[in-house]
């Protein structure tokens, strides 16, 4: 074998193991993930704002309950898809809730998590929040404060987790549909972490916003687009 096809087979194998090590530790961080994911919601104190991610059972709910007990000044349901009215989007609560026409405001161009971080930084910087309440699924927590701590690390961001009746997170081992959407989702996070640090500099400034928001205001309040 000559001195340059050794050189490729040491680069080859090189790779091999590098691949073969970012695989293994990728498959210990897995459990990692699962038991670190929240298991109940806590308290979460007073803050500027509420932004509920739509995408799953019990976020919007939870969202209203919280701006309805003087949580945040208003609250922004982000990735509401163009087609779907206000009245449709509370039927599933049991109508309008009591604050909906003075501060309930819809994100209506997120179709991913990238589009609910551009949606909420938008809406953010609209009424110079601070302190910020975010509502999702617990196993979809980590990658959404993820997104929105890199395009606005200065913002304080406070998880309120809620929890799909058919996500199982304590037998999750024995549960295939929820082994199958906690794998699926911590794929999703090492890819968006990767994604991250390259975007961000390894975390030394913002990512910049991956395009236009568009927020609907509340009816009381004037249209506004981003």
């Amino acid at each position: 074998m000559s001195p340059q096809q050794s050189r490729r087979w040491a680069w080859i194998g090189l790779a091999f193991r590098l691949a073969v090590a970012v695989f293994v530790l990728a498959a210990l961080g897995f459990p990692v993930y699962v038991w670190s994911l929240a298991r109940t919601s806590s308290e979460p104190g007073d803050a500027d704002a509420i932004i509920a991610l739509t995408g799953g059972e019990g976020r919007l709910q939870a969202a209203l309950d919280l701006l309805d007990q003087d949580k945040g000044q208003r609250l922004l349901i982000s990735g509401v898809h163009a087609e779907t009215s206000r009245a449709q989007l509370f039927e599933a609560t049991g109508g309008a809730p009591r604050r909906a026409d003075c501060c309930v405001d819809l994100g209506r161009s997120a179709e991913n998590t990238i589009g609910n971080a551009s949606e909420s930084a938008a809406w953010i910087d609209t009424y110079h929040f601070k302190k910020v309440i975010i509502v999702t699924a617990s196993y979809h927590m980590p990658r959404s404060l993820l997104e929105l701590r890199a395009v606005h690390p200065d913002i304080e961001f406070i998880a309120y987790p809620v929890f799909p009746d058919d996500i199982h997170l304590d037998d999750w081992w024995t549960d295939t549909y929820t082994s199958g959407v906690l794998a699926g989702e911590y794929v999703k996070l090492l890819a968006a972490t990767v994604r991250v640090a390259a975007a961000s500099g390894l975390w030394t400034k913002p990512v910049p916003l991956p395009g236009e928001a568009v927020i609907e205001t509340a009816p009381g309040a004037a249209s506004a687009s981003h």
